[in-house]
């Protein structure tokens, strides 16, 4: 009876408290979605709070329902707007996994298919991006909200919108996971992959309500400020690519409820969103929407205070539920792993250059399990020189993952001399290799074991007179090999730290022990890169490399030659050199110098200088005589810009092998 007559006393004291907390009236903000132009969100809810406005509510579709749900969990604009410059958009917006998080195996798939698609057995729905980055990104934002609640519970109450893709039905959320909320409200269809939830697949919410007043409203809102990112109308000269297009839907489906909500609006705040879409992720665009989103909400400065006071709000006022400090983890987990972890994967990549022309590349991964946890994959590489992988790798519990592959080889190669076209050859080649060792680590790769090849060659056409390989039969070459490799750089093309050791090793015979009676050959080649920060954006990069041939023969298949950038190595015995576009005979021989000089102009353009210099010689008694060594030079500048599709650009250089300038154009990744 004591504790009854306490509580019924608490209740009484506590009556006039909620009657004193409901005496002003609850303020919303409603931020509509529009993708990149989402960012002025930021910028005008600084405005606001510097207004001394509270803020009761909050309601978002798509990009609103992401900068509505972090401030809502206690985000402030200033930490919002650190957020946005901090993120690689390029990244976060596909399915690509930080490359610090890749061993170095994995690091150079993700860097061969421009594009490539995780097919999903799961109960996702389809969509060229899955999310992977974004979840990432939201589970480290959202930790200490991962679990279901109610959205009203949140330190300010939330809500967002969602489209049901069976039914066109809008679907809202007021309480489930907050995570999987805001995932769902900026699936855009058909390049975010929907979310399933039950028998519902849900999408963008702004296909059926993009602004939405109306939720805030049924809320308990008594005044609602709104900010808007909708650009003016679209005319068919407007819509000219896929973003206008998507944008276009959005703007016919939502348009009459927009209409409908910015009437219910007691304060509009249009940013203006003019040269920017959707996609204007980069960090330029995000800082001047933000800027924009700031510019109106000030230009409403006197509009805000306005109707402070209409209303009664005191400025010292805050809502009634007070925001509370983020949890944070001791660590944030990152993504670790390969992206093809327990995952069908097919991919695309294409590529052009001067001496090969286009080149067009199809791979594919397939993880099942046999006796073992296996992974089949395979590569088809169609243009002048094609090519066809196929391997099967197993993964049982150790440091080493067994696998078996069979290549075969199409090629139609020119030899040069001087810069003169000497020889055509065209052959098959046919190569099975065993590996017992197969070690891939972050940074660390190890490889070793036998090789078949098996040269079938069809035709070689002397061009010029001079060249004397006599004939070049079919042949067969079993091997002992061996590849370590170790990359601590930080940038797959375009390092900037961090250094590069790759070494290879072959015992060369044809029966496993001996070449024709006599000793195996040795086939030795190695490069060393350190990558050495002068300042910002100026790198000094010095190169090491070089391969050397040992025996008493030399076949043509491991004959030594020079060509273009590592990018677009024809064979294994082709090492790089500048001012050379072609491919150039030297001696078996070869050990360079290479100093480069990488300037960053701004993000992903990049400049190079850089210098060669290198000996060629047919035996090692050639040291002991200068005059046997040939020694050249040559120098080049570059510009690349690192796109989606790989690096593209162009070199002007020289060398005294050619003795001419020379121009060497390439499109696209390395593979």
């Amino acid at each position: 009876m004591k504790k009854t007559l306490t509580l019924l006393a608490a209740l009484l004291l506590a009556l006039p408290l909620a009657a004193q907390s409901h005496e002003r009236p609850r303020v919303a903000v409603v931020l509509c979605g529009g993708g990149a132009k989402g960012a002025a969100h930021i910028g005008a809810l600084k405005v606001i709070e510097e207004a001394g406005i509270p803020i009761d509510i909050v309601c978002g579709t798509s990009m609103g329902a992401l900068v509505g749900g972090l401030y809502s969990i206690g985000w402030t604009p200033q930490e919002m707007d650190s957020i946005m410059h901090a993120q690689e958009w390029t990244t976060l917006l596909t399915d690509r996994i930080d490359p610090n998080t890749l061993d170095v195996n994995n690091r150079r798939i993700q860097n061969t298919y421009a594009l490539w698609h995780a097919i999903s057995t799961n109960e996702e729905g389809g969509g060229f991006v899955r999310g992977i980055n974004l979840d990432r990104l939201f589970s480290q934002l959202l930790y200490g909200y991962l679990d279901s609640i109610d959205f009203y519970s949140l330190p300010i109450p939330f809500a967002c919108v969602a489209t049901n893709l069976i039914d066109n039905a809008e679907i809202d959320f007021h309480h489930g996971y907050l995570k999987q909320a805001m995932r769902a409200s900026m699936s855009i269809p058909g390049v975010f992959a929907p979310v399933r939830m039950g028998d519902k697949l849900l999408v963008d919410g702004g296909l059926r309500n993009n602004y939405p007043v109306d939720i805030a409203r049924e809320m308990g809102a008594d005044i609602v400020i709104g900010i808007t990112v909708q650009g003016e109308e679209l005319t068919a000269d407007d819509i000219t690519h896929t973003v206008t297009v998507l944008e276009q839907m959005v703007d016919i489906n939502c348009r009459n409820k927009y209409q409908y909500n910015v009437n219910q609006t007691d304060l509009l705040l249009q940013v203006d969103v003019t040269g920017y879409s959707a996609a204007s992720f980069t960090d330029d665009a995000v800082a001047t929407l933000i800027a924009r989103g700031e510019k109106i909400a000030r230009e409403n400065w006197d509009n805000l205070l306005a109707l402070r006071r209409k209303h009664g709000i005191d400025s010292t006022a805050r809502p009634a539920t007070l925001r509370r400090p983020i949890p944070q983890p001791e660590k944030q987990r990152r993504l670790e792993g390969s992206p093809l972890l327990g995952e069908k994967l097919i991919g695309a990549a294409f590529r052009f250059d001067n001496e090969e022309n286009g080149a067009l590349q199809l791979g594919g991964r397939l993880p099942y399990h046999w006796f073992a946890p296996m992974e089949a994959s395979a590569f088809l590489r169609l243009g002048k020189r094609l090519q066809l992988h196929v391997e099967n790798t197993i993964f049982p519990r150790g440091i080493t993952s067994p696998s078996v592959a069979y290549t075969f080889y199409r090629d139609d190669m020119d030899y040069y001399i001087g810069g003169r076209r000497q020889l055509n050859v065209r052959y098959n080649r046919h190569s099975v290799d065993l590996l017992p060792i197969n070690s891939h680590f972050r940074r660390y790769l190890l490889r070793a074991g036998l090789r078949w090849d098996y040269y079938h060659y069809d035709d070689h056409t002397l061009i010029r007179p001079g060249l004397d390989l006599g004939d070049l039969p079919n042949a067969h070459y079993f091997s002992l090999r061996a590849e370590a490799i170790h990359n601590s750089e930080n940038h797959w093309y375009f390092p900037s730290t961090g250094s590069l050791i790759h070494a290879r090793y072959a015992y060369v015979t044809d029966n496993f022990f001996t070449y024709n009676g006599g000793p195996g050959l040795h086939d030795i080649s190695a490069r060393w890169r350190v990558n050495l920060p002068i300042a910002s954006r100026l790198t000094m990069q010095p190169m090491a490399y070089g391969r050397l041939f040992i025996g008493d023969e030399h076949p043509h298949p491991f004959a030594t030659v020079l060509g273009s950038e590592w990018f677009a190595m024809a064979t294994e015995a082709q090492m790089p050199f500048d001012g050379v576009t072609d491919i150039e005979y030297v001696d078996r021989n070869l050990v360079a110098l290479r100093l480069q000089l990488q300037y960053r102009l701004m993000k992903n353009h990049y400049i190079h200088a850089r210098f060669t210099m290198a000996s060629s010689f047919s035996h090692f008694d050639d040291f002991q005589n200068p005059e046997d060594l040939v020694n050249l030079f040559g120098g080049a500048v570059a510009y690349f810009y690192d796109s989606f599709f790989g690096p593209i650009g162009f070199n002007i250089g020289y060398s005294n092998l050619l003795d001419k300038p020379t121009f060497y154009l390439t499109l696209g990744h390395q593979f």
